[in-house]
């Protein structure tokens, strides 16, 4: 094959039109068309391969064929024997003037080796999991000189498999090659793949290049399962569980192994919100096995699913891969939970009057997958009683308010120990509070609380008196005022336009609780009694009486 012929080109009056061969093959005479003003005395033809510096062959058996010495054309009396490849023809002339001039090519000859795959076949043209080698099977050949094809030896071949090379073989003295591909699955990357096969050669400076017939490799997709599991249930919210199970792959005889390097995804649905939640994926391991440590959300339903990639040639074409896609749950619905609390928790008033009302006052949040407390806003708290804190009783019930907050009233009847219960409602758990100390006591009168003579004058003695009660029960529980003997009551006196009380003095009281106290009038002004109080009993203060002092 001819590729190039050089212009005609001149130095001073010399000109070397064109340089030819006049054959095909590797055996063929050279010819070269020139013109000089002098008689051109020698022609000259270097062969060179591959633009190498230094030929492999000079030629000067030039005989004048056609017009004359001084412009003709000029051919060898002998063909000559060409190297495979691509062949670089230098050309110099000389005429009767001493001039010379040379043309570096001339002429550039293609005589590689024409190659094709005379033969290409794969085996076997299925594969799975467990059959995951593939022969490659062929003979690259050229055309010889004389027609016969003849084999290319120890050149590399590249075994395609959907256009990329999967292995590469080197040809033998006959152009025979055979060798086996092991295709790969390394976790969800993998050329196991239904594609197309073939066989190339990317061709040297001897031969050209040439690729096979194409076969089809097909893959038999094994069949999975999933199991799923948990480290412990998946039933309060915010809690982290680990999430564990194992992914199987039928093998051709029927045998579940486990399939390794595969993602894993895990996700969750509620059938209160309606709600798809993506926990994430997991890697399994060796044996197929698979863990992951997951923040339980609000979720009714788990799944866990297994859904390779969609397998593209590199023409976009989606085509069957080495496993089949599959799914699990638990065969139940699984609620999840808020965990709730109760804080700010008291009780008032503290110490309480007997058979009057407590009050306990909280809020109750729930604790949300993310951590942040919400409000818990629907469900009844009671209020629960205890003398010893091991027997509670239910003294009271209230229902939660929009912002979680709650409160519980009661009789206060004995002092004890005190605490809020909910009930849970909805998705909140139960919650219990912490435990308050609440005394309760009697409550206390100064009723009747008199100081006279009024007017008085000045000198003359104020008589203060009173009678002192606690209120207590009867055995028909009802409530009835008695008199509380053997108590101390202090007397107050504040003077007129004085804006402060000066203690005067004290009076205990007799077996009906009454008392009274002597003093000399000296000032206008207001009179008061108080009862502190003790351990069983409420402080209590009287009524307020004025005095006018002449």
């Amino acid at each position: 094959m001819l590729i190039a012929i050089a212009h005609p080109a001149s130095a001073g009056t010399v000109a070397i039109r064109y340089a030819k061969a006049t054959a095909p093959g590797w055996s063929t005479p050279i010819e070269v068309s020139a013109s000089s003003d002098s008689d051109i005395t020698e022609v000259t033809a270097r062969l060179r391969s591959n633009s190498n510096k230094e030929p492999f062959a000079t030629v000067t058996d030039f005989e004048l064929v056609s017009g004359t010495a001084a412009d003709g054309v000029w051919r060898t009396s002998q063909p000559v024997t060409l190297e495979k490849g691509l062949i670089y023809i230098d050309v110099e002339i000389a005429d009767a003037s001493g001039l010379t001039f040379a043309k570096k090519p001339a002429l550039v000859l293609d005589r590689r080796g024409m190659t094709r795959f005379s033969e290409f076949t794969i085996s076997p043209s299925t594969v799975d999991v467990d059959h995951d080698t593939v022969t490659y099977k062929g003979r690259l050949v050229y055309g010889s000189g004389s027609g016969s094809e003849l084999g290319v030896p120890g050149v590399t071949i590249c075994l395609n498999l959907d256009g990329a090379c999967a292995g590469y073989a080197t040809t033998d003295s006959a152009g025979r090659f055979s060798s086996a591909v092991h295709l790969y699955i390394k976790g969800m990357d993998t050329n196991m793949i239904e594609s197309e096969t073939y066989a190339s050669y990317s061709g040297s400076p001897g031969y050209s290049r040439a690729a096979s017939t194409h076969s089809l490799l097909k893959v038999r997709p094994q069949e999975t399962r999933l199991s799923i599991g948990f480290s412990s249930p998946p039933t309060i919210i915010g809690a982290t569980v680990q999430v564990t199970g194992r992914l199987e792959r039928k093998k051709a005889d029927g045998h579940w192994a486990g399939a390794p390097g595969q993602d894993v995804k895990i996700s969750v649905y509620d059938l209160d919100t309606k709600k798809d939640i993506d926990l994430g994926t997991t890697r399994t391991r060796s044996d197929g096995s698979y863990s992951k440590s997951v923040v339980v959300p609000q979720a009714t339903q788990w799944f866990v699913n297994f859904e390779p990639f969609p397998y593209l040639t590199r023409n976009g074409v989606s085509v069957p891969g080495p496993y089949q896609g599959s799914s699990e749950g638990p065969e139940n619905v699984i609620y999840s939970f808020y965990r709730s609390s109760i804080s700010r928790f008291t009780v008032s008033p503290n110490p309480a009057a007997k058979g009057a009302q407590i009050t306990a006052s909280a809020v109750v949040t729930r604790r949300t997958a993310t951590g942040p407390a919400l409000p818990a806003t629907t469900g009844y708290v009671d209020l629960e009683f205890s003398k010893n804190r091991k027997t509670w009783t239910v003294v009271g019930q209230s229902r939660l308010t929009s912002n979680g907050q709650v409160k519980v009233h009661a009789t206060a009847v004995s002092s004890g120990y005190w605490r809020l219960r909910y009930q849970g409602w909805d998705r909140n758990l139960d919650a219990l509070s912490g435990t308050a100390y609440a005394t309760v006591k009697y409550r206390t009168s100064v009723s009747g609380f008199n100081a006279k003579p009024e007017p008085v004058r000045k000198g003359k003695t104020i008589t203060v008196g009173g009678t002192l009660k606690y209120l207590t029960t009867t055995q028909y529980h009802t409530f009835v005022w008695r008199p509380l003997g053997s108590k101390t009551v202090n007397i107050y006196f504040q003077a007129h336009g004085s804006k402060s009380w000066s203690y005067v003095g004290t009076a205990g009281t007799d077996r009906y609780g009454r008392w009274h106290k002597g003093f000399k009038a000296r000032k206008d002004g207001t009179w008061m009694a108080k009862y502190k109080g003790n351990v069983t009993y409420l402080a209590a203060n009287s009524t307020k009486d004025y005095v006018d002092v002449r």
